[in-house]
Parts: C-alpha cells; sequence; structure tokens
C-alpha cells in the first residue's frame, strides 16, 4: 500500500523541522555539559571548605576511598546512558542495577575502611547529607541534557538512575571532605541523600522521559 501523498508530505515536514544532529555538534555539547558539571562540583567542594576538611584521614585511605567512588561514578554512567551507536536507551534491567546499586555500593564500600583507621572526630553526619544534595544539581543537569534520546519503556526508572548517577558524582566531592567512616555517619550523611536523589529523579522521571506528541 502506497501512504497518501498528503500523508507522505506531512511526516517530511516533520522530518524537516527535527533534523539529527551530527556527531561533531553532539561531542561539542556533551563536552559544554560535562565542563557544567565539574565546575558544579568543585564549586560545592569549595564552598564547603575543600579537602582540607579530612585531612586527619589517612593519605592512603583517603586515596582508594575517593577512587572507589569515582570508579564507580564512571561505571554507572556508562550503564545508565544510551551506548553511543544505539537508537534505543539502556535496558530497565541496567537502570534498575544503577539506580538501587549505587546507595547499596558507596555505603558498603565507606564502610568497609571502618576498621583501617579511627576516626578523628564524630559526626551526625548532617553536613555530608547537605554537602551530596549541593554538589549533585550540576551531574542531574547534565545528565538530563545528554542522557536517553528516546523515551524509555518506564520513564520512573531512567529518572531513579539518573538520580543516582548524578549522587555518585556528588560522593566524590564528599568523600574529598568528609574524613568518617562510621556506618551511623555513613547511612545519614552518605547513604540517605544517595536514597532521596534516586526518589527525586524518579518521581522527576515520568514527566521528564514520557512520549511526547509531536
Amino acid at each position: 500500500m502506497t501512504p497518501p501523498e498528503q500523508l507522505k508530505q506531512r511526516v517530511l515536514a516533520t522530518a524537516r523541522k527535527a533534523p539529527s544532529p551530527i556527531r561533531a555538534d553532539l561531542r561539542g555539547t556533551t563536552f559544554a555539559w560535562v565542563a557544567f558539571a565539574t565546575l558544579g562540583l568543585l564549586l560545592a567542594l569549595v564552598v564547603a571548605g575543600g579537602p582540607h576538611h579530612a585531612v586527619e584521614r589517612p593519605g592512603a585511605a583517603g586515596l582508594w576511598m575517593v577512587l572507589g567512588v569515582a570508579a564507580l561514578a564512571l561505571l554507572v554512567t556508562w550503564w545508565a546512558l544510551p551506548p553511543p551507536r544505539s537508537m534505543l536507551p539502556p535496558s530497565d534491567g541496567r537502570l534498575l542495577v544503577v539506580a538501587l546499586g549505587v546507595p547499596v555500593l558507596v555505603g558498603a564500600w565507606l564502610i568497609a575502611w571502618h576498621t583501617t583507621y579511627d576516626d578523628p572526630f564524630t559526626r551526625p553526619g548532617f553536613r555530608c547529607l547537605a554537602l551530596t544534595l549541593a554538589a549533585a544539581p550540576g551531574p542531574f543537569v547534565a545528565l538530563l541534557a545528554v542522557g536517553p534520546r528516546f523515551a524509555p519503556s518506564r520513564p520512573w526508572l531512567a529518572g531513579a538512575a539518573v538520580g543516582a548517577v548524578s549522587g555518585a558524582w556528588s560522593a566524590i566531592v564528599v568523600e574529598l571532605w568528609c574524613p568518617l567512616t562510621h556506618p551511623t555517619h555513613v547511612a545519614v550523611g552518605h547513604v540517605l541523600p544517595l536514597v532521596a536523589l534516586v526518589l527525586v529523579g524518579a518521581a522527576l522521571g515520568g514527566p521528564l522521559y514520557r512520549p511526547r506528541r509531536v
């Protein structure tokens, strides 16, 4: 069956209104958003007082803690974003692993270091909670800009994964700043804000990633 000429012209006109970006333009846009997110993270760290706050933590332990969180952030970013040459969004299974895995893995990684040195002081964790939430908006907005190009089957799950990934990047800032590893502190100051970011992302995922009519 041949489609009516009028329908054909409407489809072609709609396609001309929304041309596909070329790959070079996408690379430039992605670089700009990465710079934006990085500046947001650095600004949050500077406002909090910088890494000097964690000077009493053993240097080797601090380095491995930060590197571990950074490796997790890179991994979940790769898992949550669409494959470069694919027209499909990440699978629901991958998005679910990211959303659930980030708070659990960050908490377990930090608590694992609790027996390696004595915390220099005791804090409930509210400042770390606030710093995590303050550092997250930059990566969150950047991920929304360069995230799934096509509507996933479960928009809320895509939003939850974006919230988790932004939390993983903000966790790097917090680990540069915080020297504490007590389980109670980690639960309140490091895990709880990540759970909050996952929930916020899930709530925003519906309106952000829901399929739209052209």
